[in-house]
C-alpha cells in the first residue's frame, strides 16, 4: 500500500463522508417537498443495489455467495433497514447534525457490548471516552435547555443500536468475504423489506413538487455514490485511514445543516459535538492499536 494510494483513498473517504452527510441533508428537504422516510429509503436502496450490481458485472466479480453467508447477508440487510429507517425518521424531529452524531456513537456501543459480554475488560482510557461522550451528548442535545425531542432522539439511538448489531453480526457471520456481493444482498433485502412495510402500512409518500423530486433524487444518488466510493477507498487506503476519516460525516452534517437547512447549534452544542467525536475517535484508535498488537503477536 503506497503513500499515494493512502492519500487518494483518504480523499475519497472524505468525499464519501460528505456525500453521506449530504444524503441526510437532502432527506430533510425531500420530506419538506412531500416525501417520507420509507420513500427515501426504498429509492436509495434500489439505486445502491443497481450501482453495486453494475460494478460487480463490470469488474468481473460474481454475486455468488455460499448459502450460509447469503442468508446472513440478507438477514443483516433486515437489520440495516431498521437502523436506516430510524436515522431517516429521526431527521424529521431533530436537527440532522444531532441525529447523525447519535448515530455515530456506534463504536462506543460496540465497546460496551464487548465489556458486558465479558470479551474484553474496559480500560481507564475507554471509560474516560465513554464518560466524555455521555457529557458531550448532554451538551449537544441541549437537555438543560428544554429542547429535547424524545421521539427524534429515541429513533436516532435505535439507529445507532441497529448499526452496532449489524457491525457485530457482519464480523461474525459474513467475515472477510468480498464486500460487493455482501452489500448487494443487503441492499436487495433492504429494498424488499421497505416495499413490504410500505404495502402493509400504505406508507409511501410521493413528492408534490419539482423541488421535492430534486432533493429525493439528489439524496438517494449521493448515498449510492458514497457506498461505491467507500469500496474504492478501502482498497486504496485500508481500514484504519478509512474508518477514522469517516468521522468527517458528523462534522459535515453540522456544516451542511447550518448552511443549507439553517439548523444552527449554540456554542455549548458545538462543544458537545466536539467531545463526542473526540471520544469516538479515541475508541477507534484504541481498537486499531489492539488489532495491530494482536496481529503482531500472532505473526
Amino acid at each position: 500500500m503506497t503513500h499515494s494510494n493512502i492519500l487518494i483513498g483518504t480523499a475519497l473517504t472524505f468525499g464519501a463522508a460528505v456525500a453521506f452527510a449530504g444524503n441526510s441533508t437532502a432527506a430533510k428537504l425531500a420530506y419538506e417537498g412531500g416525501a417520507n422516510p420509507l420513500t427515501f429509503l426504498t429509492m436509495r436502496s434500489v439505486l445502491a443495489a443497481l450501482l453495486v450490481l453494475a460494478i460487480i458485472i463490470l469488474t468481473g466479480r460474481s454475486v455468488y455467495m455460499p448459502m450460509r453467508r447469503r442468508i446472513a447477508a440478507l438477514g443483516i440487510g433486515v437489520l440495516a433497514t431498521v437502523y436506516s429507517y430510524g436515522l431517516l425518521s429521526a431527521i424529521q424531529y431533530i436537527p440532522v447534525a444531532l441525529a447523525v452524531l447519535i448515530f455515530y456513537t456506534f463504536p462506543l456501543m460496540t465497546s460496551l457490548y464487548t465489556w458486558i459480554s465479558g470479551r474484553e475488560k474496559p480500560s481507564i482510557a475507554a471509560l474516560v471516552a465513554l464518560i466524555t461522550a455521555f457529557a458531550g451528548l448532554i451538551l449537544a442535545l441541549d437537555v438543560r435547555g428544554g429542547h429535547l425531542n424524545v421521539e427524534g432522539v429515541t429513533l436516532a439511538f435505535i439507529a445507532a443500536i441497529g448499526l452496532t448489531a449489524v457491525v457485530l453480526l457482519n464480523n461474525r457471520m459474513v467475515g472477510a468475504s468480498d464486500p460487493h456481493p455482501v452489500t448487494f444482498h443487503m441492499m436487495v433485502s433492504m429494498t424488499v423489506v421497505s416495499i413490504i412495510v410500505a404495502m402493509l402500512s400504505g406508507g409511501y409518500a410521493i413528492p408534490d413538487s419539482g423541488t421535492g423530486w430534486f432533493h429525493l433524487t439528489l439524496g438517494t444518488s449521493l448515498y449510492a455514490a458514497a457506498i461505491v466510493t467507500i469500496f474504492i477507498a478501502f482498497s486504496l487506503a485500508g481500514t484504519v485511514a478509512t474508518s477514522l476519516t469517516m468521522n468527517v460525516e458528523p462534522v459535515s452534517s453540522v456544516v451542511l445543516g447550518f448552511l443549507i437547512l439553517g439548523q444552527a447549534l449554540n456554542a455549548w452544542q458545538v462543544v458537545g459535538v466536539a467531545l463526542v467525536i473526540a471520544a469516538v475517535l479515541s475508541v477507534r484508535l484504541a481498537d486499531i492499536r489492539r488489532s495491530n498488537a494482536a496481529r503482531d503477536a500472532s505473526a
